[in-house]
This record gives C-alpha cells, structure tokens and sequence, in this order.
C-alpha cells in the first residue's frame, strides 16, 4: 500500500484537556490531560473497564463528555465532522453486515465517507483479503473480519488511527499478523493510538505508553522508563566453579548487585538490569570461572500490577 496520501496533521495528532466522562454517579474518565503528537504510535494501556474505550469515543465525538478535545488542532465538540475527516476507527468488537460481501462492505463504508472506490483492489490486498472479496462477511473468520475493519478504517488514507483493542479476539497467530499490519502502517507515516490489556501488544507495537486505570491517568513514558519509575529489579543467578567466597560476593556488590543470597549453589542477587554483564564481566576478569548463569528480567506485567496497585510486587 502506498504512503499516505490523505490530508495531514501538525505537529499535535490529539490534545486533550481534563477531559470527564461521567454515568451518574461513576466517572469512568477522570479528568484526563494529554497530548499525543503526530507520527507516532501510543499504547493506552489499562485493565478492563479503566477508561480506554470511553476515552477514544470521546475523541471521535461518540459520546458526550466536558472539557476539551482537539484532532489536529480543530475541536471536537464544535467540529466534530471536521475533525473526524483526520481519523480511521477500528471498534474491538467489527460492525459489520454479515449478509453482504467484503467488496459490497468496502464500497458501502466508501459511499458512507465520499470516498471513490479505486483503492478497495489495493486495500484488500494490503490486508491480506484480496481472495475474499466476493465471500459473504459472515464466512470470515475473526481475524479476517478485524482486517476487514482495518480496510474499511483506511479508505480515505487518515492520517491518525485510533484501534480499540484490535488484537484482544485473536489467537497468538492471528494477533501477529495484525501487529505486522500495524507494523507497516506505522513506518508508513501514520500515527496509531491503540488501547490494550495485552501487554505483548504494548511490547512489539510502541515504546510510548499511557497507563489508565479506573479513568486517571497514572503514568506515562518508555517500558524501560517505567521500570526505572518503579525500581523493579532484575534478578541474576550465578553458578560458580568454585565456592562463592566472600571476595566473589564483594565483587558482586561492588558491580551493582544487591541482596546477595545463595539458593542450592546458585548465587542470587538483585541489580538493575543495566547492570548484569558488568556482575559477570567483573567476576570474570577476578579470575572466577562461571559455569552457569541465568537472569529473570523485570516485565511490563508486574510493572502494571504495581501501577495499578493490583499487587504488593
């Protein structure tokens, strides 16, 4: 699929302000601030029911909500058509007509945008559903149906995409070649917003990462940046030749390590995880043969455990 060729953003994708969205007495976005900026791709993570669905249909106007959100700089609330003109949607669950053909959805979703219907060939091989075109929607599988929605989210080349958990009803197969797809998307220019639970989503897609949970924003940043907020530790098992001496566990120390302690020959120490090979190259160049190693790194699920207060990690 070519570059995009549909109308472009500044420099600021999404700019939101204290941004509420409230049913009666439950507020299930709290006063959300944030700003996403163009040519790039974000993770709203979260665990279900913090807020990220209802945040992205605040964004396309779905919804009602008070404070302030802008695409590309025109509003929301004021002009709502116009900013929508900017934006792809994919919903987790496809809306789709399952009596009717892929092609007959590709041109129906085109009539419903004034688009032409020259890049529905293009699209539906770029998704990988060139050979389905006159299939009815209610053969396809899951996988195929959210390739379908993609198709339909990209018909008038928007610039931004905003993706509600477009992996979360798929098996490992078919989330692989979703994220591919995204992949290629992403080095094409566009910006993704993407909601997820699955943190192998977050991992493989983006480095830029917004946590939500119970409709606050609660941390932002890099995974490697969160684990560096939140002091996890890595944890480095060394198996020795020799006994682990007293100089052996000094050196250990003396290299970043932490809370040595030793587990059926094993020494076990915690360090940051910047620090293992400088633990193994010190102990080396000490003369100390090592027979064995092995590291438990720190992941991005006991990060959000932590985040979101789900556990004493």
């Amino acid at each position: 699929m070519p570059p995009n060729r549909g109308p472009e953003l500044s420099s600021v994708a999404i700019e939101a302000k204290n941004v509420i969205k409230q049913y009666g007495s439950f507020r299930a976005v709290d006063g959300l601030t944030i700003d996403i900026e163009t040519g790039g791709v974000v993770a709203l993570l979260g665990p279900n029911g913090a807020g990220k669905t209802t945040f992205l249909k605040c964004i396309l106007g779905l919804i009602g909500f008070r404070g302030d959100i802008s695409v590309n700089g025109i509003s929301v609330q004021d002009h709502g058509k116009e900013a929508r003109r900017f934006v792809g949607y994919v919903p987790q669950n496809p809306s789709l007509y399952e009596g009717i053909s892929v092609n007959e959805t590709l041109r129906f979703y085109a009539d419903v945008r004034g688009t032409p219907y020259g890049k529905i060939r293009e699209l539906l091989e770029f998704v990988g559903l060139d050979l389905w075109g006159r299939a009815k929607v209610t053969a396809l599988s899951m996988g195929m149906k959210q390739r379908l929605m993609l198709a339909t989210a990209l018909l008038a080349d928007p610039p931004l995409l905003l993706l509600d958990e477009p992996t979360a009803n798929l098996d490992i197969r078919r989330q692989l070649e979703f994220r591919s797809l995204l992949n290629t998307l992403i080095g094409q220019g566009k910006t993704v917003v993407f909601t997820t639970h699955i943190l192998g989503d977050v991992t493989e897609l983006t480095r830029n990462i917004l946590v939500l949970n119970k409709g606050k924003l609660i941390a932002t940043g890099s995974v490697e940046q969160l684990m560096k907020q939140l002091d996890l530790n890595a944890h480095l098992y060394i198996n020795l030749e020799e006994f682990a001496s007293q100089k052996a566990r000094d050196i250990i120390v003396n290299s970043g390590g932490r809370d040595i302690t030793e587990e059926n020959g094993w020494i076990v120490a915690t360090c940051d995880p910047e620090k293992k090979l400088a633990i193994l190259n010190s102990l080396r160049d000490a003369g100390y043969k090592i027979k064995d190693f092995k590291v438990e790194d720190p992941n991005l699920e006991t990060a959000f455990l932590r985040l979101t207060g789900e556990t004493n990690a």
